[in-house]
């Protein structure tokens, strides 16, 4: 049995998709069943969990007889500081359920990038706090699996894009529909890497796939560095309007942080907005003999406003 934690947020409804996809039996712990049903690609075949990961009698029910699970927990930015609390009550009950964990990593905990592509064992050198609670996060994952008590891999991702993807690129794509002016929460002209979030699950997927994969952790990069600008045309021109953005300067996002408390989050991050940060997967690709992601940005942002369209 495989669960998926969180499944109806970006990477953990793609996951649940792939694993419905491919024939393999999906449980998924869930607070509000009738929300997973609309956002899943195939709701009646996965075992649904009522409860919250808050619960240790709820999360003991999900891990019975789980022998595999994608920890796809995560919360808003401004709750960052509860994640150690939490994450350590999944892997109490994963610990006495004997499962292994795939666990979605991301590049927050490299900091400002020292080499054109970062790999594995690039220096973590978080430069912000929430860079530094995900180190921590990594790191304790990684000593539990090494003593065997949580065998864990981390696959590690660039933003996401896609259908039922909430990230820094969605609000691009509901401006292209609606014909409005896209912001982008940094430079135009500089390099950034997406990855479309269907590949990125079934990376997460193949990871699982190899008991011989745990207490190591695989980079998989977008499927080429694109600069914002040209990214937002390709969006525009898909969505048949003529491109129209926005950048936003360092000062102009602290200056919205005294008033709105997600962007306060954001003012931290901002280096990955001004300066490229790109994912070197030759570690994945050799490990597993496969290569992804796989689809292009033209297939992908194609992809996204079909499913936009009919989900509207």
């Amino acid at each position: 049995m495989r669960l998926v934690l969180g499944p109806t947020g970006s990477i953990s409804s793609a996951t649940v998709n792939e694993l419905t996809s491919a024939g393999k039996p999906v449980r998924a712990l869930v607070r509000n069943p009738a929300k997973a049903r609309k956002v899943l690609a195939s709701p009646d075949r996965v075992e649904f969990v009522e409860g919250s990961v808050e619960d240790v009698q709820t999360l003991k029910k999900a891990f019975d007889g789980v022998d595999v699970f994608y920890n796809c927990i995560n919360v808003p930015y401004q709750q960052w500081s509860r994640l150690a609390e939490i994450h350590g009550r999944i892997t109490d009950a994963a610990r006495k359920g004997k499962a292994r964990m795939v666990f979605p990593g991301n590049v927050y905990i490299y900091g400002h990038p020292q080499t054109p592509k970062v790999r594995e064992d690039h220096p973590r050198n978080p430069i912000s706090r929430k860079g530094r609670i995900r180190v921590g996060l990594e790191e304790k994952f990684m000593r539990l699996s090494r003593i065997g008590e949580v065998p864990s891999v981390i696959v590690r991702f660039p933003d996401y894009y896609g259908p039922n993807a909430a990230s820094i690129a969605e609000e691009i794509f509901h401006s292209a529909l609606e014909n409005k002016t896209a912001r982008w929460y940094g430079r135009l002209d500089v390099a950034h890497e997406f990855i479309f979030v269907s590949d990125a699950a079934k990376a997460m997927v193949i990871a699982s796939e190899r008991p011989d994969a745990v207490s190591q952790d695989f980079n998989v990069p977008g499927p080429e560095p694109i600069i914002v600008r040209e990214w937002i045309r390709l969006v525009y021109k898909q969505a048949g309007f003529e491109p129209k953005m926005k950048g936003t300067s360092p000062a102009l996002v602290r200056l919205t942080g005294l008033f709105n408390s997600l962007a306060r989050e954001y003012v931290e991050m901002q280096y990955l907005a001004q300066e490229p940060l790109v994912l070197d997967g030759t570690k994945f690709d050799q490990f597993f003999g496969t290569k992804y992601p796989a689809r292009s940005y033209e297939g992908g942002i194609r992809e996204t406003l079909a499913w936009m369209k009919r989900s509207a």
